[in-house]
C-alpha cells in the first residue's frame, strides 16, 4: 500500500494526538505509565495543545498515510535554537513519530526527506533533534542514517532530568539562479 505525504491541517489535530500519545508511550513508558508520563502526555498531546502547535508560526506536521490512515508524523519548527549546533539559521526537528507496525517500511526516512527539504526551501542550514538516550532503536536509526552526533542535553519535566542525544545533519544550500 502507498505512502502518502502531506501537510497537516487544524482537522487533523485530533489523530495527530492520539498518534503522538500511542507512540510516545510506547517509546518512553517502558517501565509502565506514572504520574509524570500521564501528565506529560496530556500536557502535550492533547487536541486543544496540538491544533495551537498547528496555527504557530514556523510550525510545520507533515503526516505519513495509508488508505487514510496516519501511521506518522514529523513536527519542524523554524529558528529553534541549541546550543550545540553552530549553524545559522535551522530548524529543529521535534518530533518523528511512526506507529511501530510501520516502522523499518522506510516511512521515517520519506518523512525526514520532506522535512529536510521544508526546512531547506525555508533556507535553514542544518536540521537537528535530540533523542533519548534510553531509545536505542531511534539513536541507531539516526546513526545510520547520516545524522553527525553533537553531545547531550538534558529534556527536564517536573524537576526530572532525561538525557538525550543532540545530531545534527547539514542540509544542501540552494541553488541561486545563473
Amino acid at each position: 500500500m502507498e505512502t502518502v505525504l502531506r501537510d497537516a491541517t487544524a482537522e487533523d489535530a485530533l489523530v495527530l494526538g492520539v498518534l503522538g500519545t500511542q507512540v510516545f508511550l510506547d517509546t518512553y513508558a517502558t517501565r509502565g505509565i506514572r504520574p509524570l508520563l500521564a501528565r506529560e502526555v496530556r500536557e502535550h498531546f492533547s487536541t486543544e495543545t496540538v491544533a495551537a502547535l498547528l496555527a504557530q508560526t514556523g510550525m510545520h506536521f507533515l503526516l505519513a498515510e495509508r488508505d487514510g490512515h496516519l501511521i506518522g508524523f514529523v513536527q519542524l519548527a523554524l529558528g529553534v535554537h541549541q546550543p550545540l549546533v553552530r549553524a545559522e539559521p535551522v530548524a529543529e526537528l521535534q518530533r518523528l513519530y511512526v506507529q511501530q507496525r510501520f516502522q523499518g517500511q522506510g516511512v521515517g526516512k520519506a518523512l525526514v526527506a520532506a522535512a529536510a527539504a521544508r526546512a531547506a526551501a525555508w533556507g535553514a542550514q542544518a536540521l537537528w533533534l535530540t533523542a533519548w538516550v534510553g531509545n536505542q532503536h531511534a539513536l541507531d536509526w539516526y546513526r545510520r542514517q547520516g545524522w553527525r552526533e553533537l553531545g547531550s542535553t538534558d529534556y527536564v519535566f517536573e524537576d526530572e532530568r532525561f538525557e538525550n542525544r543532540v545530531f545534527l545533519m547539514a542540509l544542501p544550500r540552494p541553488q541561486s539562479p545563473p
